[in-house]
């Protein structure tokens, strides 16, 4: 039933260490989204406007 945490070999520490790299990665990337999807508007998120940040120009109308 434990099996997989008997390690045989050093290839099974580099697997397990993958795995780890993997999920943490996946925690990252999931905390990130929620973090900037409450930071940005949507509209802002989905703009595909190129060549044209509008966040940049709002700042720069804000300090002038």
């Amino acid at each position: 039933m434990w099996d997989f945490l008997q390690f045989r070999g050093p290839w099974d520490l580099i697997q397990a260490a993958a795995w780890l790299v993997s999920i943490a990665l996946l925690g990252w990337m999931v905390w990130d989204a929620v973090r900037v999807s409450q930071q940005f508007s949507e509209d802002v998120l989905t703009s595909s406007e190129e060549g044209v940040d509008e966040l940049a120009m709002q700042q720069d109308n804000g300090r002038s």
